[in-house]
C-alpha cells in the first residue's frame, strides 16, 4: 500500500512538472507571437524614418528662405514623430539584445512564468510604440 501511495505521488509530481513546462513554453510562444508580428514591420518603420528625415531636411531649407510659423510647426511635428520612431526602433533592438530565452531552463516554473510575463509586457510596449509612431508617420507623410 505504501508503495502505491509513493508511486501515485511520483506520478502526480511528474505530471505537474510537465504541465508547468508546457505553461512556460506557451508563455514563451505568446511572447514570440508578438515579436513575430512586429519584426516584419521594422522595414516600414525605417522607411518612415527616412521619409521624415527627408521632410525635415526640406523644411529646414524652406525655413532658411522664409521663416514661417506653419513650416516650423510642421518641422517640429516631424521631429517629434521621428523621435517616437527612433524610440520604438531602440526599444525593439534593446528587447532583442536583452532577451535570454535560454535562461528559462535555469529557473523554476513560477520564476520562468513571471519572466515570460515581464517579457510579454515589454514586447507589448514595443508594439504599442511602433504602432503609435508608424500611425503618426503614415498620416504625416500622407502614405
Amino acid at each position: 500500500m505504501k508503495n502505491i501511495i509513493v508511486a501515485v505521488c511520483c506520478l502526480a509530481l511528474l505530471s505537474s512538472c510537465g504541465q508547468d513546462k508546457s505553461a512556460v513554453e506557451n508563455a514563451e510562444k505568446e511572447v514570440f507571437v508578438i515579436h513575430d508580428e512586429i519584426m516584419p514591420q521594422m522595414t516600414q518603420l525605417m522607411e518612415y524614418k527616412s521619409g521624415l528625415s527627408a521632410e525635415i531636411t526640406k523644411l529646414d531649407s524652406l525655413l532658411k528662405i522664409s521663416s514661417n510659423d506653419s513650416l516650423q510647426k510642421r518641422k517640429d511635428e516631424a521631429l517629434a514623430i521621428s523621435s517616437t520612431l527612433q524610440d520604438a526602433d531602440k526599444a525593439m533592438m534593446d528587447w532583442m539584445h536583452d532577451y535570454r530565452g535560454d535562461s528559462l531552463k535555469a529557473l523554476n516554473s513560477d520564476e520562468a512564468l513571471k519572466a515570460m510575463d515581464a517579457e510579454k509586457t515589454r514586447i507589448s510596449a514595443v508594439r504599442e510604440k511602433m504602432r503609435e509612431g508608424m500611425d503618426k508617420a503614415k498620416t504625416f507623410l500622407g502614405k
